[in-house]
């Protein structure tokens, strides 16, 4: 790494919410080992797991970012990047529907509880919306405000879609390489006969609506504090 590439970095990782996420998951994972140390139980050792997965798409976009930055953006470099982050995406938002898990359990009071699925579920979702900006940032530069957000409303249906594969199905990112035959004939059906499965269009729908209205608001906010910022300086 040469020097003159620190600032960029520095710059990339601070844009694009490094420090939030970082503390956020250390608050996080802070509180889910007291826990286990108060019930002397394993439950909800699995946020863990599911944080670490939602910590890689946001990776790959924050490598995409760098690559971008350093004008390295183009389509032979980002396209493998671009189709793993797409297919999981979804472990992201996912993390709120751990909220199926929470129930009185000995010991530990239920508010604890609902606090600790409260973080790690905002940590996710708030990983998913920092790295779905860099792909929209990066379409609109090029193909225009409207084409984005068509990639963006694209994206939040099928990460929608992939929550139900994930949280009903119980289907893993990575039994698209595992078992792609599978899989692949189970989306099938899905679309052949949508309404043979119950909660798939509904989930869906509901999580697409979700993610699109949630990075309409992030988008806004955002753009607002960039513009306060510069009017400051």
């Amino acid at each position: 790494m040469t020097p003159s590439a620190t600032p960029a970095i520095l710059s990339v990782l601070r844009r694009h919410g490094v420090l939030p996420v970082l503390s956020c998951s250390g608050v996080a994972v802070g509180m889910l080992a007291l826990r286990l140390d108060w019930s002397e139980r394993a439950s909800y050792a699995f946020l863990t797991w599911n944080l670490f997965l939602a910590w890689v798409p946001y990776a790959l976009s924050l490598v995409a970012r760098l690559l971008m930055a350093r004008g390295l953006g183009q389509g032979w470099l980002l396209t493998p990047l671009a189709l793993g982050w797409l297919a999981l995406f979804p472990n992201a938002p996912y993390l709120l529907t751990d909220f199926i898990h929470l129930r009185q359990r000995p010991v530990v009071p239920l508010w604890f509880d609902a606090a600790l699925l409260a973080l790690f579920a905002a940590t996710g979702w708030l990983m998913g919306l920092l790295s779905l900006e860099v792909w929209k940032q990066w379409l609109e530069e090029r193909w225009g405000r409207a084409r984005a957000w068509g990639f963006v409303a694209a994206t939040s249906v099928l990460c929608g879609y992939g929550i139900y594969l994930g949280r009903v199905e119980r289907w893993n990112s990575w039994d698209v390489l595992a078992e792609p035959g599978r899989l692949l004939a189970s989306i099938g059906a899905h679309l052949t006969e949508p309404t043979a499965f119950p909660y798939l269009v509904h989930l869906t729908a509901g999580f697409a609506a979700l993610v699109l209205v949630s990075y309409a608001v992030f988008e806004t906010l955002v753009t607002r504090c960039r513009r306060v910022a510069l009017k400051r300086a």
